[in-house]
């Protein structure tokens, strides 16, 4: 899971840590272009690294960034890859968000802010495939579905509740009735996989047969979204295609939400505004809800009494970006963090916490 990967690398302190984010291709030939775009800032990345340190003292970390690099095939690459190499890590993370530019970091620890991005727009969700046939069960991350659901129930190959009269066939009210009975039973087994395992469910289905699974349905909040399917149509590329952009408006709708959310709580005194504020209460594990304008960073010089601002991030001993560690430190302690460039956030600033307390 992205989640572990990223704790596991922000655990990571001994320094210096050098993060290089790159926005890649997917297809052939323009992924070819990714292998030179990584050789360049691989080399930058060493250049900044001896201009402020002996290479004897950075021996193990110049060692682990040119191993990484022919360990990255690129023929596999998504629209995002960013990695990672210290002196005891050399890991790479794909992703299908690229970041906002090409990039060095070289600091004290990872450059997590892209990857917290990538997190927060990345979901794992069920595709629920069903039709009066049978039903099978996906699951799904982002645009590409990577597993099927083969417990309690699942797939339901065959509907068990057909009619054998002739005459009952021709009472559309008793056929129906047979529907609701089989998607009442498929119901009972999602709610059972959902309650192992909670994601966004989205149905694909017609129209009427998805009418009648909330109809029936013992929990039908847990459905998210639907889409309706083409005839014939039951490829796992074709319902990854078209369960993504319903995925892509929930998120859209849970960030409008979150704006909101953080707006109301400016009354009662919970919106925090202030970098230094912030930043203690973020380590203090107070964050519920960080937003932050999509370009913005910050380095900082920390100082005894906290941190001072400065513009250059190059400089050794600076802190490259400290939204970064106010992310990573609300999203460790189960908060939420969204970039966004919404018009709300302006009256606010470049970046606002809502505190739990």
């Amino acid at each position: 899971m992205l989640k572990d990967q990223m704790h596991k690398l922000a655990q990571t302190q001994e320094g210096p840590c050098i993060t290089i984010a790159l926005a890649t291709h997917r297809t052939h030939p323009d992924n070819q272009q990714d292998a030179i775009l990584l050789k360049n800032l691989i080399h930058e990345a060493e250049d900044r690294l001896l201009k402020h340190n002996d290479r004897r003292s950075v021996d193990a970390v110049l060692k682990n960034l040119h191993a990484i690099e022919p360990k990255i095939d690129n023929r596999l690459n998504d629209f995002g890859l960013y990695v990672f190499v210290s002196g005891n890590t050399a890991e790479f993370i794909r992703t299908m968000w690229p970041p906002a530019e090409n990039k060095v970091y070289v600091d004290k620890e990872f450059a997590m802010r892209d990857i917290i991005k990538a997190y927060n727009r990345s979901e794992d969700y069920y595709i629920l495939h069903l039709s009066q046939s049978g039903v099978q069960l996906y699951e799904a991350l982002n645009d590409r579905i990577y597993g099927e659901v083969e417990h309690n129930g699942f797939p339901f190959r065959d509907n068990p509740h057909y009619l054998t009269d002739r005459l009952a066939k021709s009472d559309p009210k008793k056929i129906d009735n047979q529907i609701k009975e089989f998607l009442n039973t498929v119901d009972k087994s999602m709610v059972a996989v959902h309650a192992m395992h909670p994601m966004e469910i989205v149905v694909a289905s017609t129209r009427e047969n998805f009418d009648f699974l909330l109809e029936v349905a013992d929990q039908p909040k847990i459905y998210s979204g639907h889409f309706a399917i083409d005839a014939g149509r039951a490829d796992i590329h074709y319902l990854s295609d078209k369960a993504w952009p319903v995925v892509k408006d929930l998120q859209k709708a849970r960030r409008a939400a979150a704006i909101d959310e953080l707006m109301a709580g400016i009354s009662s005194g919970k919106v925090l505004t202030d970098m230094q504020e912030i930043y203690q209460a973020a380590r203090e594990g107070r964050g519920e809800l960080l937003l932050v304008k999509s370009n913005f960073s910050q380095p900082i010089d920390i100082t005894p009494k906290g941190f001072d601002f400065v513009k250059d991030a190059t400089v050794p001993g600076i802190n490259d970006d400290i939204v970064n560690d106010i992310a990573w430190e609300v999203v460790d302690k189960k908060g939420r963090v969204y970039f966004t460039d919404q018009p709300a956030l302006r009256q606010l600033g470049d970046i606002a916490l809502l505190t739990r307390y």
